[in-house]
């Protein structure tokens, strides 16, 4: 056990450095896992990846997410910059990421944010989270600032819009480490987690049609170069397709950018009305493409007296805590950690291209 009374990660770090000079742990050898250290030196996982960053920062340490710890070569002049000052500041250097999402709200993103938190510091990273508030010059001034400060990275959930930010693709050209979230960039390599869209959908068709919805309606706000909402739209087609469901012309709403609520705009409203109003005898169920134009579908039906929820069966994609209708909702928790892990291959030089897709968990309502 070690002594408790002094700086447990300073001491771990002694110990294995000694068992690296003494070859004990050879150059190329793996390091026992994170847990094992734990559990051998009786300290905590923190003071463990404390430890294991210093020695990763001096060059004797590899760590690839996912893997495991290496032994690297050591320095063949002996000197050692990192550890003298670190015993000349006592205090290690702070490693950072980056990360900029449009907004984030009770029905997606909270758990993403500290999730994404949480694992990067278990590797010693501290996150800088900024928001573009789904503006492109609000975005682009957020990766000046954040760059300027000096990130290892970058976790990306970018703007609304055909065009992708020059910032962005100048980074991604320049192999600065950029994982893009929520979306893929069409064409351009950068490694991606997003939920499964297509799934999503096509799971909420199945469950209406297993509660007798044989004719559905599709709403979704614009799809302007935004790559979840194509592949909704896309789940949607299939789905109704595979199971023999009637389909009427889709409700086109305007994007929701309030990001304090979700009060629906009466322009919103008067366009769902119309929409209930011409095809309310021609559906049975509704599918949302997003959890933000629900207030303005379920607005108009009580203004019309559609039904929607009773007759017309409604459901979506995202829904706050507590949401009484059924909706995908997205893993967050798997998604932060597949971030964090594929941002860090890249920081780390051991990444290859990825596109991960993470499937979305069915929260059923009170039918």
């Amino acid at each position: 056990m070690l002594d408790r009374d002094n700086f447990l990660y300073m001491q771990l770090y002694d110990d294995l450095k000694k068992k690296i000079d003494e070859s004990i742990y050879v150059e190329g050898s793996k390091l026992p896992s994170d847990e094992e250290l734990k559990n051998m030196f009786g300290v905590s996982i923190i003071t463990v990846k404390k430890a294991l960053s210093m020695l990763k920062d001096e060059g004797l340490l590899q760590r690839i997410p996912g893997v495991g710890t290496f032994v690297k070569a050591r320095n063949p002049s002996g000197d050692e910059p990192v550890r003298e000052a670190f015993r000349e500041t006592n205090l290690p250097t702070t490693k950072k990421i980056g990360i900029i999402l449009e907004h984030v709200s009770s029905s997606f993103g909270l758990d993403l944010c500290y999730k994404i938190d949480r694992t990067a510091e278990e590797y010693g990273y501290k996150t800088l989270t900024r928001f573009s508030y789904y503006n492109r010059d609000k975005e682009t001034e957020e990766i000046d600032f954040l760059v300027k400060s000096q990130i290892a990275g970058l976790i990306v959930m970018p703007c609304h819009g055909v065009y992708y930010n020059p910032k962005i693709l100048k980074l991604i050209l320049e192999g600065f480490p950029v994982v893009v979230i929520d979306k893929k960039l069409e064409g351009i390599s950068v490694p991606s987690v997003r939920t499964d869209n297509k799934q999503a959908i096509k799971s909420l068709v199945k469950h209406l049609w297993e509660q007798g919805c044989t004719k559905l309606g599709f709403v979704s706000s614009e799809i302007i170069g935004t790559s979840s909402l194509q592949e909704r739209k896309n789940g949607f087609y299939e789905a109704t397709s595979e199971f023999g469901i009637e389909t009427v012309q889709e409700c086109t709403l305007t994007f929701d950018e309030i990001i304090y609520n979700h009060e629906p705009s009466e322009e919103n409203i008067g366009k769902a009305a119309k929409y209930l109003t011409d095809n309310k005898d021609k559906i049975d169920g509704i599918i949302c493409a997003e959890y933000s134009l629900i207030p303005a579908i379920m607005g108009a039906s009580k203004r019309i007296g559609a039904g929607v929820g009773k007759e017309i069966k409604i459901c979506c994609v995202d829904g706050r805590e507590g949401l009484s209708m059924t909706h995908m909702k997205q893993n967050e928790i798997e998604m932060a950690e597949k971030i964090v892990t594929l941002l860090l291959s890249q920081i780390n030089g051991t990444s290859t291209e990825t596109d991960i897709i993470v499937p979305a968990i069915m929260v059923k309502g009170q039918e």
